[in-house]
């Protein structure tokens, strides 16, 4: 996930997880078990030997994460799984403890926040900022309504896979930091329309909310024609397109780029750069064609 980019980091405490909805349908974590041969089924939750990442240090006492990173946290599972309930305490703890780091989670398990937050969580942790994952009209509106009432300092809805058309026009206001979007990866993906995503887009820069295209997916429908994309072009054909909107730094969203200054510019590591994107203008850039 962090792209080989120095200002991101990796943490997936536990492994696996179980499918809920239809963009659970070809999960990529299910496919790489596949392709690695794993003796442990996907759908079985397990403790990883990083479990406690963000609080290892090395010989020299300094941290294994050094502060200023954007740490993507959990993204071989859920970060709200029920099977992990016994573990996300800790995590938790680990959390509060690294306030040098930003924290950054998707869950299709948004109905379970209240049950898994800490008891000293309040209006949100600064560091944390939390996706909710929607891939049709009907998770958006089961899930993001809920999403909408929670208290949390920093929020993103992360369409995709996207798998129809979204209408996030009720739910995008000055509460919602980011809404990104990409289809499906995999030799099984279903066909992701770009003009779900313009619309998608069109609707955030009337709400002024920021938006982010951040994967094409492996099979993209562009002016009637079906383009298949390779997994090593589908990050960057996405770019291409050049239709991202109050996207800053590091590809994050202007308001959470904003809320991690201190993190990202005052405690960077020393050494650690990345290059920084110009934000598209209100008018989407046709993409560039797809290599097949």
């Amino acid at each position: 996930m962090s792209e080989n980019w120095d200002i991101y980091a990796d943490w997936n405490p536990w492994h696996g997880c179980t499918k809920i909805s239809p963009g659970c349908k070809y999960c990529y974590v299910y496919r790489q078990d596949e392709m690695y041969g794993s003796s442990v089924a996907s759908s079985l939750c397990r403790k990883t030997a990083a479990f406690n990442l963000p609080v290892k240090r090395k010989r020299d006492k300094s941290y294994k994460i050094p502060g200023g990173k954007v740490v993507f946290t959990c993204f071989t599972s859920d970060f709200l799984l029920e099977d992990a309930d016994q573990w996300r305490d800790e995590c938790w703890q680990m959390i509060r403890q690294r306030q040098d780091l930003y924290f950054y989670f998707f869950t299709k398990r948004i109905h379970r926040f209240e049950r898994c937050m800490p008891s000293d969580w309040g209006d949100g942790y600064d560091n944390v900022l939390i996706g909710c994952t929607v891939e049709n009209q009907q998770m958006a509106d089961y899930r993001l309504p809920i999403f909408k009432s929670l208290p949390i300092k920093h929020k993103s809805i992360i369409a995709a896979p996207l798998l129809s058309a979204l209408n996030l026009e009720p739910y995008l206001d000055d509460d919602i930091e980011e809404v990104s979007t990409g289809g499906e990866s995999g030799v099984d993906a279903r066909v992701c329309d770009y003009q779900w995503i313009l619309d998608l887009r069109e609707q955030c820069v009337a709400n002024n909310v920021p938006f982010r295209f951040h994967q094409t997916g492996a099979r993209l429908l562009k002016d009637g024609r079906l383009y298949r994309i390779p997994r090593r072009y589908q990050l960057s054909q996405a770019h291409k397109a050049n239709i991202d909107f109050r996207i800053g730094r590091y590809f994050l969203p202007e308001t959470a780029d904003k809320s991690i200054h201190l993190l990202t510019f005052q405690t960077l590591p020393k050494g650690c750069t990345a290059t920084t994107p110009k934000s598209s203008a209100a008018t989407p850039a046709s993409a560039p064609a797809p290599r097949e």
